[in-house]
């Protein structure tokens, strides 16, 4: 580890070449200061566990200071969070029963305060952010916008009512979000579901020429509210990542309402097809082709973008599934079914092997049948951390 001076202006973790595990890797060292702690533990995302609780604790070093160094792959990109035992006792993480219990006595701390680099969970709590030297740089990459301690986010506040999408959008009232240019509350009916859904609406603000694409992009309220998705598209848009074009975050209301309509062929799926997109056609300048509408997700999202394409192809025929739940659907055979030319790529962490391995077998299998698809294989776990620069990079792929 490198010589600690100077302990006001460290930036953790520190990061130094590994010459014994081979150029492709670095020392990742995390360190906490705090006299009081009796214990402290690294709650990585996937990497904490109750089999490896030993390798997440840190060691203690002199004058307070606790520190923990990983030997990971140069291209490791991931959030966490550092949580401090104190007193007597046995830690919370180590008596917990299982898995979720250990991660959630693991996460119960906070962010690394000197780690300046920052993520959210999905309920928008803030996580700090290790990204390694060889992960591809993202210069457009916003601030994301934690919520506050009862939950709020400033996206999610400050609303006008602006009166009526314009003519032609029927039952879609539009709110603009004050201080978030470009984006703007809709509530457009669920036929199905026989109530309105919230879709925050970006619209780019750089001019196009002719018709623009598309994404819908599910947990919508993730997106607009806490990863500030509107601030990274204008930056990708303006420096030519990424050309205009609208986007449809779609909110998943509550856990219970997604995990009952969001990873199926049908709730969600079937807004999007027969509500969401006609709706946004008749209101917004946007290309009629299937082939410049995309669907994208991550996790539950990301089966949800495969299903649409597989059920709904004449609407969307491009799916960007980031770390698909594939281990509860197997989609070969609807993709495969589909009659038209679709296009999916699928993107997966190496340390999430449930989600990994059938995402891959996947993408072989409609290759081999001649389906235009792509894998990439992420240094990263079940993540925001690269879920929102990759929806980036894969857009770009697209477009």
């Amino acid at each position: 580890m490198q010589l600690l001076t100077g302990r006001d202006a460290w930036e953790t973790p520190l990061i130094e070449d590994a010459p014994d595990a081979g150029p492709d890797y670095r020392a990742v060292t995390f360190l906490c200061l705090n006299p009081e702690a009796s214990a402290v533990i690294l709650s990585a995302n996937a990497m904490v566990h109750p089999d490896t609780l030993g390798s997440c604790e840190f060691e203690a070093l002199p004058e307070g200071l606790w520190a923990l160094t990983w030997i990971m792959p140069a291209s490791w990109e991931a959030s966490y969070r550092i949580t401090v035992h104190k007193g007597p006792g046995t830690p919370p993480w180590r008596t917990a029963v299982d898995r979720r219990g250990v991660r959630l006595a693991a996460d119960a701390g906070g962010t690394d305060p000197r780690n300046p680099a920052r993520s959210t969970g999905m309920s928008g709590a803030a996580t700090s952010v290790a990204r390694l030297p060889a992960a591809p740089p993202s210069p457009w990459l916003a601030a994301p916008v934690p919520a506050a301690a009862d939950g709020s986010s400033i996206m999610g506040v400050g609303l006008r009512l602006n009166g009526l999408a314009p003519a032609g959008a029927g039952t879609a009232a539009a709110h603009h979000i004050h201080g978030v240019p470009g984006l703007e509350l809709r509530h457009v009916r669920d036929r199905h579901a026989g109530r309105s859904r919230r879709v925050w609406l970006y619209r780019p603000r750089q001019p196009q020429s002719g018709p623009a694409p598309l994404l819908v992009l599910h947990d919508g309220q993730v997106w607009a509210q806490y990863q500030n998705l509107a601030a990274t598209l204008d930056a990708a848009i303006a420096d030519g990542t990424l050309p205009p074009l609208y986007v449809a975050m779609v909110d998943s209301v509550d856990a219970a309402t997604r995990a009952r309509e969001l990873p199926g062929p049908t709730g969600t799926v079937d807004f999007s097809a027969c509500d969401l997109i006609p709706e946004l056609r008749r209101s917004l300048p946007l290309s009629p082709d299937p082939q410049r509408t995309i669907i994208s997700g991550a996790s539950y999202g990301g089966l949800a973008a495969l299903w649409h394409v597989a059920r709904y192809p004449e609407t969307s025929a491009v799916a960007l599934a980031q770390s698909p739940s594939l281990w509860r659907y197997n989609l070969a055979e609807p993709l495969l079914s589909v009659p038209g030319r679709i296009l999916v790529r699928v993107q997966a962490g190496v340390y999430e092997p449930s989600i990994h391995v059938p995402a891959q077998a996947l993408h072989h299998t409609l290759a081999a049948a001649g389906v235009d698809t792509g894998f990439r294989s992420i240094t990263g776990g079940h993540d925001w951390a690269w879920w929102h620069p990759w929806l980036i990079r894969g857009l770009a792929g697209i477009l």
